[in-house]
């Protein structure tokens, strides 16, 4: 089966219809009316040009005072927490007294030995499941490293013990 085209122009079977005029050619090329510009700049009058600028300058200087504000704050964060005094401790000794009681004997060493401190001490099961806890005073002292007893209270029978952590920001209810 063969379709045959009639041209309008010509009426003629299988005569080719013309196409549209070849616009690529003609969208390339200026139009004759168009002003002409150098590259790059916009048209005048578009943009405004009253503030030369100097509100962006303005800008530019509060960002660059409001980065090096964040970046001394950040400096004096990192050096406040790096200069925190050391503060660690240490189990010695662990008596278990019975199923409701453990003694136990530990060491707390400090940088700053005329500061108070505080630590946590956990007692736990053979299973390392906590069974009492306590918070411990260390009072200010001459030596850097102080020998501290107590009595932990515990809710099963105790295995052993270890310290949580120590600090020097005592809790108002732990001073004496």
């Amino acid at each position: 089966m063969t379709h045959s085209m009639d041209s309008p122009a010509t009426g003629a079977p299988g005569a080719v219809r013309p196409g549209p005029p070849d616009t690529l050619g003609i969208m390339s090329e200026p139009r004759p009316d168009a002003a002409s510009q150098a590259a790059g700049t916009p048209p005048a009058g578009r943009y405004d040009d009253s503030g030369s600028g100097v509100t962006g300058k303005v800008v530019a200087g509060f960002l660059v005072l409001l980065v090096g504000a964040l970046v001394v704050a950040g400096a004096v964060a990192g050096y406040r927490l790096s200069a925190t005094p050391t503060i660690s401790g240490e189990v010695i000794g662990v008596t278990v007294v019975d199923d409701e009681r453990a003694d136990v004997v530990m060491t707390v060493t400090r940088d700053d030995p005329g500061t108070a401190a505080y630590c946590i001490v956990r007692a736990q099961d053979q299973t390392k499941g906590e069974v009492g806890r306590r918070e411990v005073y260390v009072p200010p002292s001459e030596n850097s490293a102080i020998q501290v007893d107590m009595s932990i209270a515990t809710s099963a029978r105790a295995f052993v013990a270890d310290v949580y952590g120590c600090g020097d920001d005592v809790p108002d209810y732990l001073r004496r």
